[in-house]
C-alpha cells in the first residue's frame, strides 16, 4: 500500500487526498481480513455494503471506490466496480430533527385555525405519517395493541407514542363513528400546509426525516429492529442503519477496531 501511496505523491496528488486514500485502503484491508478474501478474489456486493455503513453519502462512497479501483489497477487487477452506492433509498443520510425545531414547527400548527388540520399535521410531526397515509386512515384505524395506543390500516402501523396526538385522537374516537375518515381534511391540503410552515420556519426537513426519527425514538425505546420495521413503514435495512449511528459505532467499525487489538 506504501508504494502505491508514494506512486501518487510522485504523480502530484495532494496530501489531504494521500491520507483519504490511506484511510480508505485500511478499511479496505479490514474488508479482506473479515471475511477471508484478497484482492482478486472477492464479493464486490458485500464490499459495497461493507463501505456504505461508513461512506454515507454518494461523493464519500464515489471517493472510496475510486481509491481501490486505482489501487487494484496498481496491482495490476482488472476489477470494475460499481460508484453509486448500493440501495440509493436508504443510503440517505440521517437526519437527527432537534427539540427546539419541533416545538417551534407545534407552535405554527397550534396557530391554524382547523383542528383536523392541527391533528394531522401533528400525526405527521410526531408519527411520520405521510398525508397520503392520513387519507386513507378511518376511525376504527385507532386502537390498542397489547395496551398501547396504536394506528392500523393496512400496511400502515404506528405506535402512537406522543401525548398530544394520543389526547386527540382519543377526543376523535368519542366524537365521529367508526367508518369515518380519521381527519376530514385533503392530503393535498395537508402536504401544502406542511410545506408552507416549513418555508415559514426556514427547516429544510422532509416527511422521510420524520419517519426517521419516529424510528429513533422507537429504537430508543429499546423495541426489537422487526417490530420497529413493522410499526414504522421503513425498510429493515433502513432502521438497522438508524440503529447503528444511534449506538455512535458502526460494525465495521466495530470489527475494525477488534481486529487492531488482536493485531
Amino acid at each position: 500500500m506504501e508504494d502505491f501511496l508514494k506512486a501518487l505523491i510522485e504523480e502530484g496528488y495532494k496530501p489531504n487526498t494521500i491520507d483519504t486514500y490511506r484511510r480508505v485502503l485500511r478499511y479496505f484491508d479490514a474488508f479482506l481480513t473479515l471475511y477471508s478474501y484478497d484482492l482478486v478474489n472477492f464479493d464486490q456486493e458485500k464490499l459495497y455494503g461493507y463501505f456504505a455503513v461508513r461512506y454515507r453519502t454518494e461523493k464519500s462512497f464515489r471517493t472510496a471506490m475510486s481509491a481501490i479501483q486505482h489501487y487494484l489497477k496498481f496491482k495490476g487487477i482488472k476489477r470494475r466496480l460499481k460508484f453509486t452506492p448500493p440501495e440509493t433509498a436508504e443510503f440517505k443520510e440521517f437526519r437527527p430533527i432537534k427539540g427546539d425545531e419541533i416545538s417551534r414547527f407545534e407552535e405554527e400548527i397550534e396557530r391554524l385555525r382547523n383542528p383536523e388540520l392541527q391533528t394531522a399535521l401533528l400525526m405527521v410531526l410526531h408519527l411520520g405519517l405521510s398525508p397520503a397515509e392520513i387519507g386513507r386512515l378511518k376511525v376504527s384505524s385507532y386502537d390498542s395493541f397489547m395496551g398501547i395506543p396504536v394506528l392500523r390500516e393496512g400496511k400502515i402501523k404506528r405506535f402512537v407514542i406522543n401525548g398530544r396526538v394520543k389526547e386527540r385522537l382519543d377526543g376523535i374516537k368519542e366524537e365521529k363513528l367508526p367508518i369515518a375518515p380519521l381527519v376530514g381534511v385533503r392530503p393535498e391540503t395537508v402536504k401544502v400546509t406542511f410545506h408552507r410552515l416549513l418555508k415559514k420556519l426556514g427547516f429544510d426537513f422532509k416527511v422521510t426525516d420524520l419517519k426517521d426519527n419516529y424510528v429513533a425514538k422507537l429504537l430508543k425505546m429499546g423495541l426489537p429492529l422487526d417490530i420497529v420495521v413493522e410499526f414504522s413503514g421503513r425498510s429493515l435495512e433502513r432502521v438497522s442503519y438508524i440503529n447503528r449511528l444511534l449506538n455512535l459505532q458502526s460494525k465495521a467499525e466495530v470489527i475494525e477496531k477488534t481486529l487492531k487489538k488482536r493485531q
